[in-house]
């Protein structure tokens, strides 16, 4: 899933947050800047409860390719990111070459994503869309600002067992071993599994049967790309610890 789903969701959870008005760019920077001062710089903690060494990437909304570390088993990384930033973060265990530097459909793999605002909200979620690889958690460090009780806001976003693999839905590395699940728009690339083209409308893009198996598996995460009500989970607080295996 892109990020523009992420937003389209701002709209639907738009209870949550108050919208603000149109402001000058010197009132916008001051915005960022009371926002960092108030809530911190973002930062992604990763931790690999995996017993391999995990090839860890993030990327911003609009880059399909990636930065990537190698995160020790039993070991933490930590990304301090920009202000404002949107971006997902991802990890493999079985990878080589560029497969391991992409974030979507060429090497699917679970997406913990994060769209910081000015305001100091947070919207995050993990997204099986492309595909799925590792289980994962999404939580933040710190709850703070909470204004609801919806059980999605502050929460853990939860993956801990990944759902069955389709037969012929596997990805492999280059040694052959499984590396990864496609999702059924991955797998075919049509416009009524992907939300694409005539499809591009959550009235129209509904789940499907691969989605649903998706989803009863992993009831936090997105399934399909205008799961939107039960996926996006909203935190005032600048701090994440994402977590595979």
């Amino acid at each position: 899933m892109l990020f523009n789903t992420v937003i389209s969701s701002v709209a639907l959870m738009a209870g949550f947050v108050a919208a603000a008005p149109a402001a000058s760019s010197n009132a916008t920077a001051a915005t960022s800047n009371i926002s960092f001062l108030k809530f911190g710089q973002p930062t992604v903690n990763v931790v690999n409860h995996c017993s391999s060494t995990l090839k860890v990437g993030n990327s911003i909304a609009e880059d399909y390719f990636g930065d990537v570390v190698d995160v020790p088993a039993g070991s933490t990384h930590t990304y301090t990111l920009p202000v404002n930033w949107s971006g997902r973060v991802w990890g493999r265990i079985n990878c080589g070459g560029e497969n391991c530097f992409k974030s979507g459909m060429g090497s699917p793999a679970s997406l913990a994503e994060f769209h910081f605002l000015d305001s100091g909200a947070v919207y995050y979620d993990i997204s099986l869309v492309d595909g799925f690889n590792l289980p994962m958690t999404v939580a933040p460090v710190m709850k703070q600002g909470l204004t609801s009780n919806d059980e999605r806001h502050c929460a853990t976003s939860s993956c801990s067992t990944l759902p069955s693999c389709p037969a012929g839905f596997e990805t492999y590395d280059a040694q052959g071993k499984v590396s990864g699940c496609k999702s059924a728009c991955t797998k075919f690339n049509t416009d009524e599994y992907c939300c694409t083209g005539s499809f591009y409308s959550p009235n129209v893009c509904t789940t499907n049967s691969y989605a649903s198996e998706v989803k009863a598996a992993c009831p936090d995460a997105y399934s399909y790309a205008f799961d939107d009500a039960t996926s996006v989970f909203l935190c005032n607080t600048n701090e994440y610890t994402v977590t595979f295996c």
